[in-house]
Order: structure tokens, then C-alpha cells, then sequence
């Protein structure tokens, strides 16, 4: 028996060895941040009284909250307040004790609240906080001149901040020469004896407290209404009102648009649209409003170097995806950057078209390889970054609805949306909904392209074989040659592989690509010539490919494939290619083209080229009716031949202020005996971003000893500017190489300010010049 026993004991032990050695291990990326935060309590309601002295950056206010204990015994609770200065804190009327440190403030209850009751705190207190959430811009007297405004888009510095979803009364009383604007219903707006209104709005509807916002300024608004009867306010300043329709055309298209995909209507009452000055980004989701840089309120010449549509579908998108449903944890972040990026990606294709989709679709690819080879984190963490949060998450919703299939990732977008309306929801929670409305795991497929990092990197071939039996096919061989870890795995994909014959046919199979290497036959019984092979024609899935084709191949590509994904990847293939060689081919494509990304391209790879067709194509592109293939020309034909003077000339007088600029620095470069005339001709023009066609003017004009014009250039760098104009006369003044006190002491006051682009753009400078020995005692000074 001891014997028996030795062996089976045996036999046990190798079984469990083959197991282990069989079993399939994953890592994962740990992720500080993948807890949400502790609550001992839960907020219910904000009522708010606030007045604010501007000059000052001072908020004097009232908040009364209401809340609910979590726990059985709630011993703190903590605020956020930046900036604040407390004179006191009661709970249902009585004074409780509190601690205060710079940024948070800590309140301890009396003994005896109990959990599930709900219970009144309220705080009086005033706050001066700097640049932690709440910006006054104009109302210094150094900032004389420049447009007055208050504006916030988050709670952070001007009202008690703690984490959770709350309704809201807000009333803010300010100078009645000022309209107020913030989350909610307007439920009145009351003019005081004293010179000042006090506005009250209501959020009926919980939200998350952190996108509460804040806007005041010369305000007006146009009023409008949804398909479904919504109200939208659509701010610009007085006296702008001709920039309201190039600013905010398509905004009601977006609702019906949004409120079909979805399966859902809009979740609030009202809907506005609030720019505002010196704004450090694009533009901030707060619930019932957008806060946006006003360098968006654009005319039409303005639309080509940055317009507001893909900002406000991606912004109001986030009213179901980010306010509606807000993320649990900070590692759930891309349930609301992703799901906001990718909505505004397929409404702007609604607009736009295929190829703008697929350039939009090719630039987020581009973005999550890059951010690829310099770390590894996946979609779901919070340190994944903008390129994974944003890009890569909005491709691989898109490779999700590929998978699952229109109808059901709409059911399941529709179902994770009723479920979680009103609340926070996690990663998981979208995950499982998927498996609840289609009774399919898509596990495997939330663990490649959610839960871990990477992207696969297939390499592929093709030969041509005739069975014993004299039938043709064609057999694709695909090996996944990315680096295999702990992280990342091999991929399982559906793929599509096309090949396209002489004759202008084409067959096609959709396979699933998951092993190391697999071959996939496609027959050809007519055993056709082939003119080219493509995989996975449209760039569907996002990844790198190695694909060896020859110049005839390419050029068949390149002339004939219907995806314009498809034909820029043969024309970025043929860059090594001789011009020579592919001259005449890339001017036969230009003909075949409407769209800016492969027209510019071509541009690109002929822009070298002396030769007098050439040349006929370079005056073609100059009169483009699209603006980016005119700034495509302007950028890299170089030099500008004397024979196409004349054409470039008529740029500046382009439609686009940013085409204007370029032809000026341009032609001035190329034909410097000509400046006194460029300067007359656009010397009425100001531009748009920061003065741009004007700074540039004045940087000209100095070039030519035009010194009396030297103060203007040097009065765009003051603090009384907005900061577009500032970076760009920092940015003009380097290019002459000077600077003298008042521009040093301009970058210094700049190089310290709450905009990061201003503030980065200043450093720039300042480290340029000082790096220069007869300038590093005034800049240390």
C-alpha cells in the first residue's frame, strides 16, 4: 500500500505540473488610482449665495448642503477649499468644530448623526484663490482694456468642493452690466438697488458636482430650441453676434444626431455654450453648458485654422457620457473621454463624409502607436494619457461596434445608459452590460484592447498556388511579430483581406487572425492577374502591418482602391521611390483626388520638383477651393518659382486668415524687393488666433527698419492681451532676436500664468535670450 500510494502521489504531482505548464497567465498594469474615493458622506443638495469683488479675485459665499451619513459613525468630513477663509460651520444650526489648511478643511461632526438621516451643513466663508479653478481676467488696472470676466469650469476655489452627484441653487449676484451664466434652469434674475442683479439657477437633476461652471461677462445669447423642444443659449459677446453661426453651425444637428445613435433623449432641461477668455484648453463638459477657449468664436475665415465643431459634439457628448453617467474611479476616466472623442468622430462623418473619417480614424491610430513606444499602459488607467484616454479608446470603440455588430453595440450603448442614468458607473459595469444584452462574452476582447497595453504588428505575404487538381488561390500569410509578454499577447481579430484583379473584380474573405501564423486561402478559379492585395482594406483595426508590395502594386493601390485609407498608405509607400520614377504616376493621382490629406501628400513628395508639369500642378493647388491644400503649398513648395509668383500673390487675399499669414512670411522670404507692397496690401488686416496676420505684419515691417511700428509689436506681449496675441509677439520678437526691459519683464509676469500654452511659450523665450551673454544680466535681473 506504501507503495501504491508513493505512485500515486506521483503521478498527481506531474499532472499538476502539465497543468501549471498549460495554464495561460496574464499580467496586468497596477493602477494607483483604481479605487474610487472614500465617502463618508453622501452630498444630496447645493444651495449657494455668492458675491464676488473681481479686482480682488475674491468670492464671498454661502453653500448649504445637504448630505447623508454613509456609515454608522461619520467622525470628519473633508472639503476642498482652496484659497478659502472659513468664519464658520453649522450643522441642522449648530456650530461645529473645523480645521483648515491651505487647500482642504476638515469638519467634525457632533456625535450622534445617523446613517441614512439626511443632515444641513452650512458654510460662510470668503476665498482668494489663485488659478485652482475660478479665473478673473481684465480687472486689473494693468489689464485695462482687455474684456472683463469671471469664469470657472469646476467648482474648485469658489464653492465647497467634496466628491459626489449632486442638485443644485446657485444665486450669484454681480454688476448688472455683466450677464451671469451657470449650470441649470434660470430660475430669475433679480436687479438690486444697488447696481447689482442676483441670478438664481436650479439643477433639478443630479450631476456630478465637479462639473459645475461658471460664466460672467458682456455676455448675450441666441436662443434656440432642439427638435425635441430643448433650449440651447448660444453666448457670444455683444457686439459679435455675425460670428454666432460660423461658431455653432451643425449644434442643433448634434442633438438629433446624439439623442438617435444613443437611444437616448437629452438627459437635462437646457443646454448652453459659453466662451471665455485666455482658456487653457479646447473646451470643458459642465453639465447643462460648455465651457470653451473663445478663440473658437469664430467668422468664416477663422473656420480653417480652428473651428468649434468637433469640440462641441465631443463636449456635448459628455452630457450622456461623463455628466449623465459620470466614471466611478479616476482609472474609469475613459468611459468618458473615450465615449466622447468616438461620438464626435461619427457625427462629424455624418457631416464630413468617409475620408474625413477615416483621416480622423488614421490620426488616433497614430496617436496610441506612438504612445506605445514610449510606455506601456493600457485604456483602462488613469496614467494611460491623452493618446490612450482619448485616441486609442475612441478606435477601439470603433473596432467594438465592427465586432459586436451595429445593432448591438447601439442596444448595448442604450442599456448601459438607462442602467446607470443619474450615477456613477465603473469599467465593468459597460462590460457586463455588453454580456446582459447580447449573451456574449466579449471578454477577450475588453482584456487585448482595454485592460492591458499594445497593439499588434502583423506581417504579411502573399503567394499564388495551383492545387493538384489545377484550382487557383491565392494564400495570405499574416505572422503577429510584436513583442509577446506578461502585458501583451497575441491579438484575435476579424480581418478582412481583398484582392483586387486587372480587370477591375475583386474577392474577399473575413477571417479571424489570432494565431502566431496563419495562412488564409482565397480562390481564384478564373485564375485573374492580380493588381493588388490589401489588408484589411479601410483600416478597420488598429495596428502596425509590414506588407512588401512592388511599385506596380502600389501604384494600382494608389490609383484604384476605394478607401482613401488604403490609397494614402500606398502613396506614404512610395516616398523611398525615385521622382523620376514616380512623377507622372503621383500627377495622375492628383487628378483622382478631392480630398486634402492625399492631395497633400502628393504635394509633399513632388514638392522638389522643377519640372513644367509639375509646376502646373503646384498653380493648380494654389487656387484649391479647400484651404488646407492652399496652406499645404504654402508650406512646402520651397522655393516659390518665379513663374508661380503671381499665383502665390493671390494668397494673400485668401479666405483663410492662417493662408494670409503664410503667404506673407512666404513671398516676403522669397521676394524681400517686393515687401513694401505686400505690407500695403494686407496691411488692413488683423487675423484671427492672436492677432496673427497683423503680429506677423509688424514683424515685417521691423525687419525693414519700419521702427515706429517696433511699440505695437512690443505692446502685444503686455498682460492687457489675450493669450494667443501674447505667445504670438513673443514668438515674432524672437525670430527679430530682441528684447529689452518692458518685453523681459512681459515674459516673466507670462512664464508665470495660469495658462500652461502662455506660460510655456514665455519660458521659451526667456530661455532663448538668456542663453545669449549680452542679454543674461537683464533677463536675471
Amino acid at each position: 500500500m506504501r507503495y501504491l500510494f508513493t505512485i500515486s502521489l506521483a503521478l498527481f504531482c506531474l499532472l499538476e505540473l502539465q497543468l501549471h505548464a498549460q495554464e495561460e497567465r496574464a499580467a496586468y498594469v497596477k493602477d494607483p488610482n483604481a479605487n474610487p474615493p472614500d465617502l463618508p458622506v453622501s452630498l444630496k443638495h447645493i444651495d449657494a449665495s455668492l458675491r464676488f469683488e473681481p479686482a480682488d479675485w475674491q468670492v464671498i459665499g454661502e453653500a448649504k448642503v445637504r448630505f447623508v451619513p454613509q456609515g454608522y459613525t461619520t467622525d470628519s468630513m473633508v472639503f476642498f477649499t482652496p484659497g478659502f477663509d472659513i468664519s464658520r460651520i453649522e450643522i441642522n444650526g449648530n456650530a461645529v468644530r473645523f480645521r483648515s489648511s491651505d487647500k482642504q478643511t476638515v469638519v467634525f461632526p457632533d456625535a450622534g448623526m445617523r446613517k441614512g438621516e439626511e443632515y444641513s451643513l452650512t458654510m460662510a466663508y470668503t476665498s482668494n484663490p489663485v488659478a485652482t479653478g475660478i479665473y478673473f481676467v481684465g480687472w486689473k488696472p494693468e489689464e485695462a482694456g482687455k474684456r472683463k470676466s469671471v469664469w470657472a469650469h469646476r467648482p474648485f476655489g469658489w464653492l465647497p468642493y467634496m466628491d459626489g452627484r449632486v442638485t443644485m441653487d446657485l444665486r450669484i449676484t454681480f454688476d448688472s452690466d455683466f450677464t451671469v451664466f451657470t449650470n441649470g434652469d434660470r430660475v430669475s434674475v433679480k436687479a438690486n438697488r444697488d447696481g447689482t442683479t442676483t441670478w438664481h439657477y436650479r439643477m433639478n437633476r443630479n450631476h456630478p458636482y465637479f462639473s459645475t461652471a461658471l460664466g460672467i461677462s458682456d455676455y448675450d445669447f441666441k436662443a434656440e430650441t432642439t427638435s425635441r423642444g430643448i433650449p440651447l443659449e448660444l453666448l457670444y459677446y455683444r457686439g459679435m453676434e455675425e460670428k454666432v453661426g460660423p461658431t455653432y453651425q451643425y449644434t442643433k444637428r448634434m442633438f438629433d444626431f446624439f439623442e438617435d445613435e444613443m437611444g437616448l433623449p437629452y438627459p437635462y432641461d437646457v443646454y448652453r455654450e459659453i466662451p471665455v477668455i485666455d482658456y487653457m484648453y479646447g473646451g470643458m463638459e459642465c453639465t447643462t453648458a460648455t465651457i470653451f477657449g473663445d478663440y473658437m468664436l469664430i467668422d468664416p475665415r477663422a473656420y480653417w485654422q480652428r473651428n468649434y465643431i468637433n469640440v462641441n459634439a465631443h463636449e456635448l457628448a459628455h452630457q450622456w457620457f461623463g455628466d449623465y453617467i459620470s466614471h466611478l474611479a479616476h482609472q474609469d476616466v475613459w468611459l468618458t473621454e473615450s465615449f466622447g472623442t468616438y461620438y464626435a468622430k461619427i457625427f462629424e462623418r455624418s457631416v464630413f463624409g468617409e475620408d474625413y473619417y477615416e483621416n480622423m480614424v488614421m490620426q488616433e491610430q497614430a496617436a496610441a502607436l506612438q504612445a506605445s513606444r514610449e510606455n506601456s499602459y493600457p485604456i483602462w488607467s488613469s496614467r494611460g494619457g491623452r493618446a490612450r484616454i482619448y485616441d486609442k479608446g475612441s478606435a477601439v470603440l470603433g473596432m467594438l461596434r465592427d465586432v459586436m455588430g451595429d445593432r448591438e453595440f447601439r442596444d448595448a450603448v442604450k442599456s448601459y445608459l438607462v442602467k446607470f442614468g443619474y450615477s456613477s458607473a465603473e469599467t465593468r459595469d459597460f462590460f457586463r452590460t455588453t454580456y446582459d444584452v447580447t449573451g456574449r462574452s466579449y471578454d477577450w476582447f475588453f482584456d487585448q484592447w482595454i485592460r492591458r497595453p499594445g497593439e499588434p504588428h502583423y506581417d504579411v505575404n502573399y503567394r499564388i498556388l495551383d492545387d493538384t487538381t489545377g484550382q487557383r488561390s491565392t494564400f495570405v500569410r499574416v505572422e503577429q511579430v510584436h513583442p509577446v509578454n506578461d502585458l501583451t499577447g497575441l491579438f484575435r481579430m476579424p480581418v478582412k483581406l481583398q484582392v483586387w484583379y486587372t480587370d477591375g473584380s475583386a474577392d474577399s474573405i473575413l477571417t479571424w487572425i489570432e494565431q502566431k501564423v496563419e495562412e488564409v486561402g482565397i480562390p481564384n478559379p478564373g485564375k485573374k492577374r492580380i493588381d493588388f492585395l490589401l489588408f484589411d482594406p479601410g483600416n478597420r483595426v488598429l495596428k502596425t502591418v509590414t506588407f512588401p508590395k512592388s511599385f506596380e502594386e502600389l501604384s494600382s493601390q494608389a490609383m484604384k482602391a476605394h478607401h482613401i485609407s488604403d490609397r494614402f498608405g500606398a502613396l506614404v509607400a512610395l516616398r523611398p521611390v525615385s521622382l523620376d520614377e514616380k512623377r507622372d504616376l503621383l500627377i495622375q493621382c492628383y487628378a483622382g483626388e478631392t480630398f486634402h490629406l492625399t492631395k497633400s501628400e502628393i504635394l509633399h513628395q513632388l514638392a522638389s520638383d522643377t519640372l513644367s508639369g509639375t509646376r502646373e500642378l503646384f498653380r493648380q493647388a494654389m487656387h484649391d477651393p479647400d484651404a488646407e491644400v492652399r496652406k499645404t503649398i504654402l508650406l512646402t513648395l520651397n522655393p516659390i518659382p518665379w513663374s508661380l509668383k503671381t499665383d502665390a500673390e493671390t494668397l494673400l487675399h485668401d479666405s483663410s486668415y492662417l493662408n494670409v499669414e503664410l503667404a506673407l512670411g512666404r513671398l516676403y522670404r522669397e521676394f524681400p524687393a517686393d515687401a513694401g507692397n505686400y505690407l500695403e496690401v494686407t496691411a488692413g488686416e488683423t487675423g484671427w488666433r492672436g492677432k496673427n496676420i497683423r503680429v506677423k505684419w509688424l514683424q515685417i515691417a521691423v525687419e525693414n527698419w519700419k521702427l515706429d511700428h517696433l511699440q505695437e509689436l512690443i505692446s502685444y506681449t503686455a498682460i492687457d492681451q489675450e493669450f494667443e496675441t501674447r505667445m504670438n509677439a513673443f514668438n515674432a520678437l524672437k525670430q527679430l532676436g530682441y528684447i529689452d526691459e518692458t518685453i523681459a519683464t512681459n515674459a516673466k509676469e507670462a512664464s508665470r500664468h495660469w495658462n500652461n500654452k502662455l506660460a510655456g511659450a514665455a519660458r521659451s523665450f526667456l530661455d532663448y535670450f538668456v542663453q545669449i551673454d549680452e542679454y543674461k544680466e537683464l533677463i536675471n535681473d
